[in-house]
């Protein structure tokens, strides 16, 4: 702080702070990353930068929320306080890491841009609840995220003094109220997102844990200021005045206040504070100039001792000095204007705001500190140092609770920028559909087939129905499904035209299939998870884009199946993309074309 704005460079002191940050988080992701790749090996590198990003951003929400009122119960809390907009800068850099990924590999690549995506993959489920309030598990989280983000982004870029100083305090203040608004978003982004798709109850409870804690400390520190209001105002209205702060004093030492015109000595002795006037009996030398020998006030004059408690001389001597009430309201001392009658003694008031620690212990008077000053006083810092440790060995536990208890990862292989050269002969109906010779890799079976990104077929595949053809694709495949990305439409090549008809189709009977729609790409292998409300966005955005829809039937044990969908013969089928992840009730026919499951869709409803 200064008369003229002045920018405060990195000191030792903001450096150790920053340092602390950076050195937890990189424990913390050795041990999540370590845990997954341990427990899931087939985790993949984007799936782990998004889960970890994500829970370490929520933590560290919940540490900057709960600095302020742990500052309010300890003050030695406050260097935390003081560079809380470094954990800020650094939560919200972690929020926008995962958004970023999250956008690009959930909603990028299809037929629609990207943020565009986010807002609208299923639009109309905003305010489905108000047609139902059961559906309120399906509304949109990622829009909550966005916004929560925003705040977050609008908090960080003007967290630095320049922006206090131009915006004005109070509008400054209030912008930075939003971070409350910030988490609340958050917490309905977790909620109505992945809490709805893992099934550990660890998850929750944490995030319960979390937000107990700090509803909980809020709440105790707005009660404890209340009650100091109270008491505050009590001892006023008995005529106590305000006289110092905690960190003003030091044990042993006086400290000279003027009450009500009247000069007052305080001094701390075994942590309790006491008053006596400062005009020494002997020759009005000041008190509060002297300190506490042998265990009584000594005038630095003349080494005249008074009794703190009861302003008495020790025997022989009769001087007294006139004592007066203290009262200690947090980390502020009230002493009263009106003595006490002479030789009353008096039991002070408890010093419990900050430690009673020697002054050369703390490398200056008391062990107040502000965050500009290039080194902490030892007591502060070795009570952060511990405090840091436990919270280091906390966010090991977590992280590695999340990391166990997460949902597993699927099975899959996606061949991403291996080309492989298949033959075959192509069918357009009831899918895209290659049948590979029977001398090649996988011969004898039917590849979907899919376009580059999130989109299906290319146009190059058309009107060859029933040709021999070479191709080259990347292979994807899951639990003996497969099929092929040919993002090269120009390496298809005509082998023989009309080579004949497809392999004979397997009728297996009409029925009701009750299951999640998902798109076939990313659940065959190409995105691990690929199910769920969080894989919701990507899914709608390759449904609109061309994938074959699939419908994911599992049994009673969870194993699942996916049955492609089509449209009865002859007849074309598409499907709303915003049904993607949702569960649907399917009547129609099953077929089996060459292993491969297909179900011609005669009708369905969205299930409750």
């Amino acid at each position: 702080m200064s008369v003229a704005y002045k920018a405060v460079g990195w000191n030792r002191q903001k450096r150790i702070y920053d340092l602390g940050i950076a050195g937890i988080l990189l424990v913390a992701f050795g041990v999540y990353a370590g845990a997954t790749l341990l427990l899931q090996p087939l985790t993949t590198a984007e799936t782990l930068i998004i889960r970890f990003t994500a829970l370490a951003a929520l933590v560290l929400l919940h540490l900057i929320l709960l600095i302020g009122p742990l500052s309010r119960f300890d003050p030695r809390f406050l260097p935390l306080l003081y560079n809380r907009r470094h954990l800020g800068v650094t939560m919200f850099c972690l929020a926008a890491v995962h958004g970023i990924f999250s956008i690009i590999q959930f909603h990028a690549g299809g037929d629609v841009f990207a943020l565009v995506s986010v807002l609208t993959a299923y639009a109309r489920d905003y305010f489905s609840f108000l047609r139902d309030f059961r559906e309120v598990a399906d509304v949109p989280f990622e829009v909550l995220g966005l916004g929560a983000l925003t705040i977050l982004f609008l908090m960080a870029a003007t967290s630095h003094d320049f922006w206090l100083k131009n915006l004005g305090p109070s509008f400054w203040k209030l912008l930075h109220m939003l971070v409350y608004v910030a988490y609340g978003l958050v917490l309905a982004h977790v909620l109505f997102g992945a809490i709805q798709s893992e099934v550990s109850p660890a998850f929750p409870l944490l995030l319960g844990l979390g937000f107990c804690a700090i509803v909980g400390c809020h709440l105790a520190a707005f009660a404890r200021e209340r009650r100091r209001d109270r008491e505050r105002a009590a001892a006023a209205s008995d005529g106590f005045v305000l006289a110092a702060r905690a960190q003003e004093l030091s044990p042993d030492a006086g400290k000279v206040v003027v009450v009500n015109g009247e000069r007052i000595a305080l001094f701390l002795q075994e942590g309790r504070v006491f008053a006596l006037s400062n005009v020494c009996r002997h020759q009005g030398g000041p008190l509060g100039e002297g300190k506490i020998l042998n265990g009584c006030v000594t005038c630095p004059w003349h080494g005249y001792q008074y009794r703190a408690d009861d302003g008495c001389s020790p025997p022989p001597f009769a001087e007294v000095a006139p004592t007066y009430p203290v009262r200690v309201i947090g980390d502020e001392v009230h002493v009263s204007g009106q003595a006490l009658p002479l030789g009353t003694k008096s039991e002070g008031a408890l010093l419990t705001a900050l430690p009673t620690v020697a002054p050369d212990e703390t490398q200056g008077a008391g062990v107040f500190y502000v965050g500009w000053q290039k080194t902490a006083p030892r007591a502060i810092a070795a009570f952060l140092r511990l405090r840091g440790g436990l919270v280091l060995v906390a966010l090991c536990v977590v992280f590695f609770a999340a990391a166990f208890f997460q949902n597993p990862v699927d099975v899959g292989t996606f061949e991403f920028g291996v080309e492989r050269t298949f033959t075959g002969t192509l069918y357009e109906s009831p899918l895209a559909l290659l049948q590979v010779d029977p001398g090649g890799a996988g011969g004898g079976k039917n590849f979907v087939l899919v376009g580059e990104g999130k989109f299906g077929p290319p146009p190059g595949l058309t009107a060859k129905n029933g040709d021999r053809v070479r191709l080259v694709g990347s292979l994807i495949t899951r639990n003996g499904a497969a099929m092929i990305e040919v993002h090269r439409p120009e390496s298809v090549e005509v082998l023989e035209t009309s080579a004949g008809p497809a392999a004979p189709v397997v009728a297996l009977g009409n029925g009701e299939f009750v299951g999640e729609l998902v798109d076939t790409k990313c659940f065959f292998g190409v995105m691990r998870p690929a199910t769920g409300k969080v894989h919701r966005g990507c899914a709608a955005r390759c449904l609109s884009g061309g994938v074959p829809p699939g419908l994911l039937v599992r049994d009673g044990e969870g194993n699942g199946v996916v049955l492609l969908l089509a449209g009865e013969p002859g007849k074309p089928f598409k499907i709303d993309s915003e049904l993607a992840a949702r569960t649907l009730a399917v009547r129609g026919a099953l077929e089996l074309h060459s292993g491969t499951p297909v179900l011609r869709v005669a009708s369905f409803r969205l299930q409750p």
